[in-house]
């Protein structure tokens, strides 16, 4: 197991470089694993606590790595190999970026309090398609996939009420996680559900909820005591976890990817691109499909941007092109 090196900041600030190519004494799995060097970085990010997490977890796995193969000194080509084992590791290249992203921004952050040099600004991180394919469902299989849902106990009345809700109104995972009973509100004479938006500080951001996704939210929580006359005041987490260990507790992320896998592969489907995050690209397609617009779309994901909508409309549009069809009738016909 391997032994970290305590120091405080003082002694760290005795360590700054003077040049910043010359590489200090002390190890870079001693700088991860310092309590205080994070804890000042993690102030600085001034990011959310979901992305604190992300952050930390990656620099731990980079850590973990770096223990793994005896390296105490990093360079440019130690961030090179890393990148190179994520990816031998079957790694999808979102995750790989997500990671690399997160070192680059602490040797960047180390560098700008002389504590180490940045080894990887030249680190070119791998490339990620923003137009990437979105796997995404049909109406037919997210109806399959709804129907396949055990609605006898308490938890699978939540799975049901948490996949309609993730189908018609394509919420993120975390906020879905973040919701609470009371962001059930009346907007003028609609119902809106309020969420704790991607990089967002409060809840100041609302869905429309479609009545019988309303109707399926109220059937879970009466399983629950919690009737549509309390709704406003009750401050209890949305969707609450049955375990025994966080029970009552709102349901995580994670939890949340478990319940759409298990869902998915009960209903027959188990490709590894099928994600919790695919009931969104389903919500979007299935929105443009059946006539919605495409700002009406960039208003139901809350996209800031039409260019990230459009992406949908692209792969939309490759997927009905006949013209491959067209080249094999003239061959083979």
């Amino acid at each position: 197991m391997y032994e970290v090196q305590k120091l405080d900041l003082d002694q760290l600030h005795q360590l700054q470089l003077a040049n910043s190519e010359e590489l200090p004494k002390i190890s870079m799995i001693d700088l991860i694993l310092n309590e205080q060097v994070m804890s000042a970085f993690i102030v600085d990010l001034n990011k959310s606590q979901s992305t604190i997490k992300t952050y930390t977890r990656c620099l731990k796995s980079f850590a973990q790595w770096l223990a793994m193969n005896g390296i105490q000194q990093t360079s440019e080509s130690t961030v090179k190999l890393y990148m190179q084992w994520l990816e031998n590791q079957g790694r999808q290249p979102s995750t790989i970026h997500l990671y690399i992203v997160v070192v680059k921004r602490w040797f960047k952050w180390l560098e700008a309090k002389r504590i180490y040099p940045d080894v990887a600004k030249n680190v070119e991180n791998v490339r990620v398609r923003k137009d990437s394919p979105k796997s995404f469902f049909q109406a037919h299989q997210v109806k399959k996939i709804l129907d396949t849902i055990d609605q006898t106990s308490e938890k699978g009345k939540r799975n049901y009420a948490l996949l309609v809700l993730l189908f018609t109104c394509g919420l993120r995972t975390i906020e879905a996680s973040r919701a609470r009973v009371d962001n059930i509100r009346l907007n003028g004479s609609q119902l809106v559900l309020y969420i704790h938006g991607k990089g967002h500080k409060t809840d100041d951001d609302y869905v429309p909820l479609p009545d019988k996704t309303y109707a399926v939210l109220c059937e879970y929580l009466s399983t629950r005591g919690i009737k549509p006359k309390d709704f406003e005041t009750c401050k209890q987490p949305l969707f609450t976890s049955t375990s025994n260990r966080s029970k009552d507790q709102s349901i995580s992320t994670n939890a949340i990817s478990k319940i759409c896998k298990s869902c998915f592969r009960k209903a027959g489907y188990d490709q590894h691109d099928w994600t919790a995050h695919s009931t969104r690209h389903t919500a979007a397609t299935l929105a443009l499909t059946n006539g919605a617009d495409l700002r009406e779309t960039q208003m139901l994901l809350r996209h800031s941007s039409p260019t990230t909508t459009e992406i949908y409309l692209h792969q939309l549009g490759k997927l009905e092109n006949q013209a491959g069809k067209d080249v094999a009738n003239a061959i083979f016909d």
